[in-house]
C-alpha cells in the first residue's frame, strides 16, 4: 500500500484499487461533481437516527462510513469519540476536513467498497444513504465488542426521492438479514426509507 498527501487530505492507494480503478474512477468523478456543486450550501444536520442513539460525552472509536461532507462525523467527533470520515469524493473531504479543525476527526479520501474498514476497530460505525452490500460482512467485523451500528439508506421502489436505479435500494428484510448476527436495537422499514441499529455482544 501507499499513501499520498494532498495537502490536508490522505489518499491511501493499493493493490485492491488498482483492480477497481475504473469502477472507482467512475465513481470519482460522479460524486466529484455532485460535491462541487454542494461547496457553498450550508451543512445540513446530523441524522436524526444517529443524534438519537449517540449523545455526549462517548469514548472510543467511530466511522462514518460513505461520509459525504461529514456533517455525521462532525457530530461524532463533537459527542467525543475518536472519528474516522471516509468517502470517495476529493471535493467532499476537503471541505470536513477544514470543518473538522480542532476536533479528534481524520478526513480520509478512500474507497470503501475496495478498502473496507479492519476487523475489531471501531465502536460506533455510522452509514448513510450508501447501500455497502459487497462489504455488509466486513461491517459487521469491524465492530468492537458492545460496538453500534447505525444506519440509514433509501429502501423499495424509486418514487421521487434518492436514487433510481434500485441496485442502489434496498430491498425488503435486506439490512435485517445482512446484520441478523448482531443484537438488534432498532429496526424499521418505510415506503422509501430503512433505518436500523444494532449491537455486536460484549462476549
Amino acid at each position: 500500500m501507499s499513501v499520498e498527501r494532498r495537502g490536508a487530505l490522505t489518499v491511501k492507494h493499493s493493490e485492491s484499487d488498482t483492480r477497481t480503478e475504473s469502477g472507482a474512477d467512475d465513481r470519482r468523478a460522479r460524486w466529484r461533481s455532485r460535491y462541487s456543486e454542494l461547496a457553498d450550501t450550508p451543512l445540513p444536520p446530523a441524522h436524526t437516527l444517529l443524534q438519537r442513539w449517540v449523545q455526549a460525552p462517548q469514548l472510543g472509536t467511530a466511522l462514518d462510513l460513505a461520509c459525504g461532507r461529514g456533517q455525521d462525523a462532525l457530530y461524532l467527533a463533537r459527542c467525543g469519540f475518536d472519528t474516522e470520515a471516509w468517502d470517495l469524493a476529493e471535493p467532499a473531504i476537503a471541505e470536513l476536513s477544514e470543518r473538522a479543525q480542532g476536533l479528534c476527526l481524520r478526513a480520509r479520501v478512500r474507497d470503501v467498497l475496495a478498502e473496507p474498514p479492519a476487523e475489531s476497530t471501531f465502536d460506533c460505525l455510522h452509514v448513510a444513504n450508501f447501500l455497502a452490500r459487497p462489504i455488509f460482512p466486513q461491517l459487521v467485523a469491524a465492530l468492537r465488542p458492545g460496538g453500534l451500528l447505525i444506519y440509514t439508506t433509501w429502501a423499495g421502489s424509486p418514487a421521487g426521492r434518492g436514487p433510481k436505479d434500485p441496485a442502489f435500494r434496498a430491498a425488503p428484510g435486506e439490512l435485517a438479514a445482512a446484520f441478523a448476527s448482531l443484537t438488534v436495537r432498532f429496526y424499521r422499514e418505510e415506503r422509501e426509507r430503512v433505518t436500523g441499529v444494532w449491537q455486536r455482544s460484549l462476549g
